[in-house]
């Protein structure tokens, strides 16, 4: 399995090269922040988990993809960790865990100058530490473990914000892993990170900026929602809403969509209204909230949009860079096949977690590993999260969870099909 992880690899080196895309450039700025040992000129508008990884590698876009591609390898070790050690079935592990590596969706952002290869490391991290803890791990050692979990959720959290609720989601999961003092000490190593990082971030941006956030982006985040119904906003909002709309109308024309439009906007608004780049993501969030208490249903047909894209299995690459020029050609048929086995991967999630709500069988399927039910939770809390404060590129907030998707479905109709064959099984006497 790591030998066709890392043939693939060599393969795919030879073939492309490091691609940027829109937030490319604003990573690559923070990290050169980063890189001068001081968060002084820090702006803001990213966490700086990925920043910190860039000056790692010094911003170099080859030895980012280097780099990512370690972490890619080492993504494929811990899935199939978790997957043999929760069913002792090694073929079945190596499978799941060697389809990280052929799925393009999942491998072409190792390229990318993108947070998703390092956020879904720290994710597999937290499967690590999870299924660890499922081992029955007893008194110091787990609590080392837990603490390990914390760490690994606190620091996905710092590569994208949206994973600042990743703590609270499997808090209680640590809670469970163990009884009496042992449940107190697990508990209190999982949080000492999230409070003393997340919470020092979040103390770091208040202090700076006076918003209670892991950005400062908030309030253009949630334009991305209500700049649909931004004809609605009253006339004392004229500068900036006639100022959006007809940067909504030029989009609307040229892509057939508002996305994004607030991003090209954002300089003409802060001259109309007066306001700076932070006063006015503040403006636009209190803007945006009126709205959304005004026209309660538009706002949930925004974000069941949003949430309904969420589960598409996008794929962000550059087939300009891809060398020869008929791989290049022969790819994109690949990827629609491995975008349909995804797409068929998340649909069979969503029916087991529904299916689990009333059927006694799937029930016991998906709660059998522990593992598995708190993965089951990351996703769909992340799903719901991740639509109500933007509309944007949903499809690309699943990317870091894809991989726990497969495995949530895997590891479920496994624990499903041998509960199956254990009840037909002749008992003695």
């Amino acid at each position: 399995m790591l030998a066709l992880a890392g043939v693939i690899r060599l393969a795919f080196w030879l073939v492309y090269q490091p691609a940027s895309f829109g937030d490319t450039a604003a990573y690559l700025r923070l990290a050169q922040v980063v890189g001068g040992g001081s968060l002084s000129a820090y702006d803001g508008t990213r966490t700086p988990g990925y920043p910190a990884f860039l000056a790692l590698v010094r911003g170099d876009p080859q030895q980012v993809w280097l780099g990512q591609m370690v972490l890619g390898l080492l993504i494929t070790l811990g899935i199939y960790w978790v997957c043999w050690s929760l069913t002792g079935r090694p073929r079945l592990a190596a499978g799941v865990a060697a389809a990280y590596s052929l799925l393009p969706g999942l491998l072409f952002f190792e390229a990318a100058l993108l947070t998703e290869t390092l956020t879904t490391f720290f994710i597999t991290a937290c499967l690590v530490c999870l299924a660890a803890l499922e081992r029955s791990t007893k008194g110091r050692s787990a609590a080392v473990t837990a603490g390990l979990l914390g760490l690994s959720a606190s620091l996905a959290a710092l590569a994208r914000p949206l994973f600042f609720v990743l703590p609270a989601v499997l808090l209680p999961f640590v809670w469970c892993s163990g009884v009496g003092r042992e449940r107190w000490a697990r508990s209190a190593s999982f949080a000492l990170a999230p409070i003393v990082l997340l919470g020092g971030w979040l103390a770091f941006i208040d202090s700076k900026y006076g918003m209670v956030s892991p950005t400062v982006m908030g309030g253009y985040s949630l334009v991305q929602h209500t700049g649909a119904f931004f004809e609605y906003l009253p006339d004392e909002a004229a500068p900036i809403r006639d100022t959006y709309l007809r940067y909504r109308a030029a989009q609307l024309a040229a892509r057939g969509t508002q996305t994004n439009a607030i991003w090209d906007a954002i300089p003409e608004i802060s001259r109309a209204s007066g306001l700076g780049f932070y006063d006015l993501s503040r403006e636009m969030q209190r803007l945006s909230l009126w709205l959304i208490r005004q026209h309660p249903d538009l706002y949930a047909r925004s974000a069941a949009e949003g949430w309904v894209a969420f589960w598409k299995a996008p794929i962000y690459w550059d087939l300009q860079l891809v060398s020869p020029a008929w791989l290049a050609t022969a790819l994109p048929a690949y990827a629609t096949l491995t975008r349909l086995l995804l797409a068929g991967a998340n649909l069979a999630f969503l029916a087991l977690c529904l299916a689990g709500l009333f059927l006694r069988r799937v029930r016991r399927a998906l709660a059998a590993h522990t593992t598995t039910l708190a993965g089951a939770a990351m996703v769909l809390v992340v799903s719901v999260v991740q639509t109500l404060l933007d509309h944007g590129d949903n499809p690309r907030f699943l990317v870091p969870l894809q991989m726990v998707v497969v495995v949530v479905v895997v590891l479920t109709a496994e624990a499903y099909f041998a509960h199956r064959a254990a009840e037909r099984e002749p008992t003695d006497g």
